[in-house]
């Protein structure tokens, strides 16, 4: 039932997201496609998300309806640390640079979630870091933070 109304919920935030997108004002300087190519193209892969996630519930018994187990961990200390990881990341991210402090926060993320494999954590958080930064550098041209790396 989560799942459903997660569906629906997103299904109608990217639907208010490209309503919003489309009310954009439409400017014929620089980029063909204008501002509003990025916006539109993440609108349509959430409400894609949304689809699919309610076709998964659709197919998928309902769970059964389980009892509070007192025993059970919350998750309640896991997402504060998150949230508190998530803001060090954002705080560090100018003066340290996009590459040092993605790196850095998404290795982190990694060993929490990915427990003993630091050289695989480490490779994806630089892998990624460097997918990204070349893709929003080179080919879509954002000036990212670099931090002490400015050469």
């Amino acid at each position: 039932m989560r799942d459903r109304m997660l569906s629906v919920v997103v299904g109608v935030g990217a639907l208010a997201y490209l309503y919003s997108d489309w009310r954009m004002p439409r400017v014929q300087l620089g980029d063909p496609l204008g501002p509003r190519a990025f916006p539109a193209l993440v609108g349509i892969l959430l409400l894609i998300s949304a689809a699919l996630l309610m076709a998964e519930t659709r197919r998928r018994p309902p769970a059964p309806v389980m009892a509070a187990d007192p025993t059970r961990p919350s998750h309640i200390p896991l997402l504060i640390g998150i949230l508190l990881w998530t803001t060090c990341y954002y705080v560090a991210f100018e003066p340290t640079g996009y590459i040092i402090a993605t790196i850095i926060y998404l290795f982190g993320l990694l060993c929490v979630f990915n427990k003993g494999r630091h050289k695989s954590n480490a490779l994806i958080a630089a892998g990624f870091t460097a997918v990204a930064y070349g893709i929003f550098s080179q080919l879509l041209n954002v000036q990212l933070p670099r931090g002490p790396l400015s050469f």
